[in-house]
């Protein structure tokens, strides 16, 4: 039987604005049928464990915020759902010296394949213990002309000098509502580095929040979008910096074409205490359409004075001398376009550590841009 859901408070910004610009939050209604889909997970191994039910490691975690607030909590207990987890021991994958050698060499592969008019909700917990290592990737897929709802939360505990990269991947069909929700925490030089591809869907919601509680801990983030058709697009990225010398390093790039609409919500917050604290957050938004909506807010918030802070966003179009340039040789104004959009997903996708999800992500670009 289908249901109808409704969450008024989705993404919700840290420190509210003007309620005519319809930024403060997001709405997300769907109808949503039985559930359905399969979840497989390939590379857990000696170190690296995966449990089915992790409700106990769950109950563990330390109070953490996620993006996409409150109401992704309700979702997940709207579908009774039970968490997976993912548990990294001490030293399984000892870090390297530098921080290209930060990197597991096996990453564990999470695919949820979304099946048509079914819905797919689940929640999983990240916990890598001191001097530990884990990659994560978690794909979500399904049928190109499928519809559904698939909604996933993932809480990431990185314990002192542990290193955690989760990557997520949305290759949903055309016709799906999408929940993504990551909260993520960390402890004393701690490290969390998040990729994120953004590309399936009709309407998507990803939120992400992060506290570096802990002493020099820090995250990096790299998200690519690619907007098209009417697809809708939220996101809200906030970090909250509580201890001292901690780091954050944000980087949005994407395209919006057609009549596509993209929401994007970025907030630094410097709290007292975190005192030496940097924090950097930049955007890129092309757009390809004069119907195409974007809407971006980047946002510091300071409540300590040592501390130092950047933000920027850079939106604009194809200049009539870029694409006369091209065209002078023999590109044609779609082939520029669909250059530039490749262009925006290729520089994030380089980093996902698994070249067969890369090989995915542009098999999947070549169809739907066919």
């Amino acid at each position: 039987m289908t249901k109808t859901h409704t969450y008024t408070n989705i993404n919700p910004i840290p420190a509210l604005t003007w309620n005519w610009l319809r930024l403060n939050r997001a709405t997300l209604e769907t109808d949503v049928p039985e559930t359905g889909g399969t979840i497989t997970v390939t590379g857990a191994r000696d170190g690296i464990t995966y449990t089915k039910n992790g409700t106990d490691l769950a109950a563990r975690l330390p109070v953490m915020k996620s993006g996409a607030g409150e109401d992704a909590d309700a979702v997940m207990k709207a579908f009774s759902t039970v968490p997976a987890a993912l548990h990294a021991k001490s030293d399984a994958e000892p870090q390297g010296s530098s921080d290209s050698e930060k990197t597991s060499s096996v990453p564990v592969l999470v695919r949820m394949q979304a099946e048509d008019k079914k819905s797919l909700v689940t929640s999983h917990v990240i916990i890598a213990e001191p001097n530990s290592i884990i990659t994560v990737i978690m794909v979500y897929t399904s049928a190109s002309d499928a519809s559904g709802f698939c909604a996933e939360q993932t809480k990431i505990w990185a314990k002192e000098n542990a290193f955690v990269h989760l990557v997520k991947v949305n290759l949903l069909g055309a016709r799906f509502t999408h929940l993504d929700d990551t909260a993520v925490y960390c402890e004393d030089r701690a490290s969390v580095t998040f990729t994120q591809i953004e590309l399936g869907g009709q309407k998507s919601y990803a939120g992400l929040g992060t506290t570096l509680a802990g002493y020099q801990s820090s995250f990096k983030s790299d998200t690519a979008y690619h907007s098209r058709t009417s697809q809708f697009l939220d996101m809200n990225h906030a970090v909250w910096h509580k201890g001292a010398k901690t780091d954050t390093q944000m980087h949005v790039k994407g395209v919006v074409a057609d009549e596509a609409v993209k929401i994007y919500r970025g907030t630094i917050d410097f709290q007292r205490g975190c005192a030496g604290a940097t924090g950097d957050e930049q955007e890129e938004t092309l757009l390809l359409s004069p119907s195409a909506v974007n809407k971006s807010i980047p946002m510091i918030l300071c409540d300590e004075e040592d501390v130092s802070g950047t933000h920027g966003a850079t939106i604009g179009r194809l200049s009539a001398d870029e694409l006369f340039y091209m065209q002078s040789r023999g590109i044609s104004e779609a082939e520029a376009k669909q250059m530039m959009s490749r262009a925006k997903i290729a520089a994030v996708a380089h980093l996902i550590p698994n070249q067969s999800i890369v090989t995915e992500i542009e098999a999947y670009l070549d169809k739907t841009e066919a």
